[in-house]
C-alpha cells in the first residue's frame, strides 16, 4: 500500500509538472558547460571541449529525476563553432531522450568583446511507461496501459555577450512549445523556455579569484526560478562555489498549485582542474521545503582536445 501511494505520488507530480512546471533538465553546474543551456557557447572558448555530467535529485525518492549529459563542442574557426549534445532525463515513469546539433556564429565586436549567436536542431523522444503509474481513477484515459511515446523537432536559440572577465546570455529552448499538442492528452506538450545568465570573474588576491553568477529559468507558468552562485578559484586549481536557488513570484500562473511552487535549495560544489586538459567536480544539493529529507548529487567530467596547430593554454578563460 505504501508503494502504491509514492508511485501515485510521483504520478500526480509528472502529470502536473508536465502541465504546469519548468520541464528542463537542471544544472548545478552549468558555468562549465553553458552550452547545455544556450547553442551560443559553442566553440567560444576556440577549444575542443568534452563534457560528461550525471545528476540525481531526491536521492532516496523512487521516480526522482536524474539525468545524464554528453555535450561536445568546440570551433570551426574563430568566427564560427559546431557542438553536439546528448540528454537522457528520466523522472518517475516518465523518459525524454534529446539529440541536439548547435551552430554558433561568433562576431569580433571590439578588441576585448565578442557576441555569438546560435542555434539548435535537436530532436527529443519522449515515453512515458504506464505500467508504473497507478491512478485514483479506474482506466484513467491520461495514463496508457502500457509504454506511449512521441517524438518531436526539439530547436532552440540563443545570443552570447562576452569578454575575458564578463558574460552575458539569453537563450530559448523548446521553441516549438505550445504549437505542438499532445495527441494523447499527457506529458508530450511543452513550454518554451527562456534563460538569461550573466557572470564576472574578480582578483581578491594574488592566487584568487571570485565568481559571482546568476541564472534566471522562466516558461511564464510556473515561478520564476533563479539561481545565486559564487564561486572561488584558488591558484587555477580548485574550485569552491555554492548556489542559492529559489523561486519568486515574478510572472506566476495563478492556477498554480502552491504545494508545488517552491524548489528553494542550496548546492555547494567543488572542481579540481586535474591537468590543463583535465576537470573533475561534484555538486551536493540540500533541498529546501517538502523534499528536504532527500538530498541531490551531481558528478562532472570536463575534458579539453588539444589541436595540433595550438598549445594548451595555461590559462584558460574561466568560463
Amino acid at each position: 500500500m505504501k508503494q502504491n501511494k509514492i508511485i501515485l505520488a510521483i504520478a500526480v507530480m509528472i502529470i502536473t509538472i508536465a502541465t504546469h512546471g519548468q520541464q528542463n533538465p537542471v544544472y548545478n553546474q552549468y558555468v562549465f558547460n553553458p552550452m547545455s543551456i544556450n547553442p551560443a557557447y559553442a566553440g567560444t572558448k576556440q577549444w575542443l571541449n568534452l563534457n560528461n555530467m550525471y545528476s540525481k535529485q531526491w536521492a532516496g525518492l523512487e521516480g526522482s529525476p536524474q539525468t545524464i549529459s554528453v555535450s561536445l563542442e568546440g570551433p570551426v574557426n574563430e568566427k564560427m563553432g559546431l557542438g553536439v549534445q546528448y540528454v537522457n532525463d528520466r523522472i518517475g515513469a516518465q523518459t525524454q531522450q534529446g539529440l541536439f546539433l548547435n551552430y554558433s556564429y561568433i562576431l569580433r565586436l571590439t578588441d576585448t568583446w565578442k557576441l555569438s549567436m546560435g542555434l539548435t536542431a535537436g530532436l527529443s523522444y519522449f515515453t512515458i511507461n504506464g505500467g508504473m503509474l497507478e491512478g485514483k481513477i479506474v482506466d484513467d484515459p491520461r495514463i496508457p496501459k502500457t509504454k506511449a511515446s512521441a517524438a518531436r523537432f526539439d530547436p532552440k536559440t540563443g545570443v552570447f555577450l562576452y569578454s575575458d572577465r564578463f558574460y552575458f546570455g539569453f537563450s530559448v529552448n523548446d521553441l516549438l512549445g505550445g504549437l505542438i499538442e499532445s495527441k494523447n492528452g499527457m506529458n508530450i506538450n511543452q513550454h518554451r523556455h527562456y534563460y538569461i545568465t550573466s557572470g564576472y570573474v574578480f582578483d581578491i588576491a594574488q592566487d584568487f579569484k571570485l565568481k559571482p553568477s546568476i541564472l534566471i529559468r522562466e516558461d511564464f507558468t510556473a515561478q520564476t526560478n533563479i539561481d545565486l552562485s559564487t564561486y572561488m578559484l584558488y591558484k587555477e586549481i580548485f574550485w569552491l562555489g555554492a548556489t542559492y536557488r529559489f523561486g519568486a513570484n515574478i510572472l506566476t500562473d495563478p492556477s498554480l498549485d502552491n504545494s508545488i511552487r517552491g524548489r528553494d535549495a542550496v548546492v555547494l560544489m567543488t572542481d579540481w582542474n586535474i591537468t590543463n586538459t583535465l576537470t573533475i567536480g561534484y555538486g551536493y544539493t540540500f533541498s529546501i521545503g517538502a523534499l528536504s529529507k532527500f538530498s541531490g548529487h551531481e558528478v562532472v567530467l570536463n575534458v579539453l582536445f588539444p589541436q595540433s596547430d595550438r598549445s594548451v593554454p595555461a590559462n584558460p578563460r574561466l568560463f
